[in-house]
């Protein structure tokens, strides 16, 4: 499972997505306080024309309470509840709600101006104005005092339908730069993705460079990728070279080795000396076959389809022929050894030698490890060529299949002379043409089915 620190996906759109989402609260808390203060201040002056209104009603009534003109014009203004109280210039109550909360002696109320405050009266939250006003020649001389004091509730609704409203706006346009960010991060991941599907496309032995058309910032990285598959390509074919000249010069003096043990047996009469002779020799044709199988690998490997020797050959002819070639060493070891084509014909293109080696090794295989019936089948199946090779013997138990491919691992080390390798260059060969391999159960339950399938 991919953390959320591996993936530049999420890396992209986190660092995209946070600063956004820290821009939309931002942008929700500057409309609250900017709305709570346009909304405070258009209040507020509807406050102080209703501060003037009252006195000058008051005054003009010497007294008494608003009348019913005033307080109808108040009532339209507002659709709040309205509490006002006036003093005479003695502090003397005039008129209207005498236990409205008391404004602090500010600098700005003792001059004249209008001075704000909030507050709680009649067990609700009201928004209150303190205001002096000096009255001459009208029955007061002096200054006279207006307390209005109104409710706040219109005000809140207001501010919530306002704030509700450029929330959604801010939502809906930081939620349309959030979704061209996700796709603007999917195109430009794009590249990232046609060169992982480039690069998996490939068998694991195909260290040519990359040559894709990146961005100057993949580029860099697609640069330093090729220069490793170069260093890699040196070091491996190093490697190759060396097990192929190993396995040259090993092969003479093998073959001398092996023809003094059997000139030796031919000439000698004591028991001991035959028996260490017959064993010397077994351990050089196993050392021989060894060695002639790690210059096959090295072949193999360094030349998945044959590379400049890729031809187009007939599948079906290819295996009947290196069937008879293996007829006369079958019957040496008394086994059957047969040929099944179910199709006539199938052109073939690939490395001709690699594919005789291939089976080769399948069908030493099964005459060394199967039973007494072996056959070698070309068919056809879901619409692909299969190559089979078949015998009646004890088989492979299906949790120990898998082992066969490993190298230099053999299921039944007393039988033959292998070494562990002919399934590993069968497996290079199958998965350098672009097949498959499968160890199936014989006819019966019984043996070993070895099917190959080609596209």
């Amino acid at each position: 499972m991919t953390s959320p620190i591996s993936s530049l996906k999420r890396r992209l759109l986190t660092w995209l997505l946070i600063p956004l989402a820290v821009m939309a609260f931002a942008l929700v808390a500057e409309s609250y306080f900017s709305s709570k203060k346009s909304i405070r201040e258009i209040h507020d002056r509807m406050m102080v024309s209703m501060a003037l209104l009252v006195s000058e009603n008051v005054i003009k009534s010497g007294g008494d309470m608003l009348s019913e003109d005033a307080s109808a014009l108040l009532s339209l203004s507002s659709n709040e509840r309205l509490y006002y109280q006036v003093l005479g210039p003695d502090g003397a109550f005039i008129t209207g709600y005498a236990d409205l909360p008391q404004p602090k002696k500010t600098q700005k109320y003792l001059e004249g101006y209008p001075h704000f405050y909030d507050t709680i009266y009649d067990n609700q939250p009201v928004r209150m104005m303190a205001m002096r006003f000096l009255v001459e020649g009208r029955g007061a001389e002096g200054w006279v005092r207006i307390l209005v004091a109104q409710t706040k509730t219109e005000r809140d609704d207001l501010l919530l339908r306002a704030v509700l409203q450029s929330a959604v706006r801010i939502v809906l346009v930081i939620g349309l730069a959030s979704l061209l960010a996700i796709i603007g991060v999917e195109r430009g991941l794009e590249p990232l993705a046609k060169l992982q599907t480039s690069i998996q496309k490939r068998s694991y032995n195909d260290l040519r460079p990359i040559n894709k058309s990146m961005p100057k910032e993949i580029s860099k990285v697609v640069e330093a990728l090729n220069a490793l598959l170069v260093r890699l390509q040196d070091s491996i074919e190093n490697q190759r070279r060396f097990i192929s000249n190993a396995s040259h010069q090993l092969r003479t003096p093998l073959a001398v080795l092996q023809a003094e043990a059997e000139l030796a047996l031919r000439e000698v009469d004591d028991p001991q000396s035959i028996q260490a002779l017959e064993s010397i020799l077994a351990s050089t044709k196993q050392t021989s076959r060894l060695a002639k199988q790690l210059l096959s690998l090295t072949r193999v490997r360094g030349n998945p389809r044959g590379g400049a020797n890729e031809t187009q050959f007939d599948l079906v002819v290819l295996a009947r022929d290196m069937t008879v070639e293996w007829v006369k060493r079958a019957i040496d070891l008394e086994k059957d050894l047969g040929f099944e084509a179910e199709i006539s014909e199938r052109l073939f293109r690939g490395s001709e030698f690699q594919i005789r080696e291939m089976l080769s090794n399948l069908i030493d295989n099964a005459l060394k490890y199967g039973g007494d019936e072996i056959s070698v089948r070309v068919t056809e199946i879901d619409g692909q060529v299969a190559l089979e090779v078949e015998d009646n013997g004890k088989g492979i138990p299906e949790d120990q299949r898998g082992q066969v491919f490993e190298r230099f691992v053999r299921l039944d080390e007393r039988a033959g002379e292998g070494c562990g390798l002919g399934m590993d260059i069968v497996r290079e060969i199958v998965e350098g043409h672009d097949g498959k391999i499968k160890l199936l159960d014989g006819k019966g339950n019984q043996g070993l089915l070895v099917r190959i399938l080609f596209p």
